[in-house]
């Protein structure tokens, strides 16, 4: 008889599963899904784009979808018009750039948006950073940073760049014994200054430096807290840290590459949609003809799920009020 009442209520879900994934096929099947990206260039710009075009074959009813790009505010535009003015229906999705919960944090007054508020779908993938010094130098631990009779010179492009804040940080924090050149236009430039022996350290995504290290330029000798593959056991940043307040600074600068590439909703829309949403997401991640265009873009992907993203988004905006009194003085929200 249990056995009989177990097999009726999986018949029963079953059959409710179908009627609901039927009834997101009506709704979207002709329809139109845009996917709300805050830049015209960049990589989260360009890994949006790919799951632009791929997601629409994931959601019940096969809707078009097409990528919509709204640069400005450094993204704060988009996910302004996400939050407010687009209809909660499932048919605006927005490529979220992470770091405008720092924006939120610093309470700039262009924020018109709780970002815990979002319906988040899931992200396409994390985003590590790596610090690395100059092949050639003898440091081989981060205690010999520290302890460098010379201060090792640290190319960056400015305030508000991985270049300048995670370097920073590590300085005031961690003992390291830097000295921070500004004013590189770009990656590009800072890694031709390694080549020249002008500048002796670097901070970038970790594709990057990965790229410079198999070349011989660099030595990768400190990460964010998103694992690198092959670079796992490289010291995290926050651990290094002597100081509390330190420490959860490197963490608000961390935890939005660790939430990497997100998605979301508007907060409204109907929860059977976010469902589909967020089971269109995944299955776009793990579709062959995406990741074979986001390899060939150099774009490394995983799926992250939204409770994770959800919870990622939760720690960055708890942050204690002395981590809130000087975050201003070492990270530029909005940049």
């Amino acid at each position: 008889m249990k056995r009989w009442i177990g097999f009726s209520a999986l018949v029963a879900a079953t059959a409710f599963s179908s009627v609901a994934a039927c009834a997101q096929a009506d709704f979207y099947r002709g329809k139109t899904v845009s996917v709300v990206i805050g830049s015209k260039s960049g990589t989260l710009s360009i890994a949006a784009q790919i799951v632009g075009r791929h997601i629409g074959r994931h959601i019940p009813g096969q809707p078009a979808s097409v990528a919509q790009q709204m640069p400005g505010g450094a993204h704060l535009v988009a996910t302004n018009y996400v939050y407010n003015v687009a209809a909660a229906d499932g048919l605006t999705i927005l490529a979220v750039n992470p770091q405008v919960a720092m924006a939120q944090l610093a309470k700039v007054p262009a924020v018109r948006f709780d970002v815990a508020k979002f319906e988040w779908l899931g992200s396409s993938g994390s985003d590590g950073v790596l610090l690395g010094i100059r092949a050639d130098l003898p440091h081989k631990t981060f205690d010999d940073i520290r302890r460098s009779p010379l201060p090792l010179i640290v190319g960056s492009t400015g305030p508000g760049s991985n270049s300048y804040d995670f370097p920073l940080l590590l300085k005031e924090f961690a003992g390291a014994n830097f000295k921070l050149v500004t004013g590189y236009a770009a990656n590009t430039d800072i890694y031709l200054a390694l080549q020249r022996k002008e500048v002796d350290a670097w901070t970038a995504l970790s594709t990057t430096v990965k790229l410079a290290a198999a070349q011989g330029i660099v030595r990768p000798m400190v990460r964010a807290r998103t694992p690198v593959p092959g670079l796992a056991d490289l010291p995290v940043d926050e651990a290094l840290a002597t100081d509390p307040v330190g420490r959860s600074l490197m963490a608000v600068r961390g935890i939005p590459l660790s939430i990497g590439r997100a998605f979301g909703v508007r907060s409204g829309t109907p929860p059977e949609r976010i469902a589909a949403l967020r089971e269109a997401l995944a299955a776009t991640v793990a579709d062959p003809k995406f990741r074979a265009e986001a390899q060939a873009a150099t774009i490394e992907t995983e799926h992250i799920g939204a409770e994770q993203v959800t919870r990622l988004f939760a720690e960055l905006l708890n942050q204690p009020p002395a981590v809130l009194e000087v975050m201003g003085k070492y990270i530029k929200a909005g940049e």
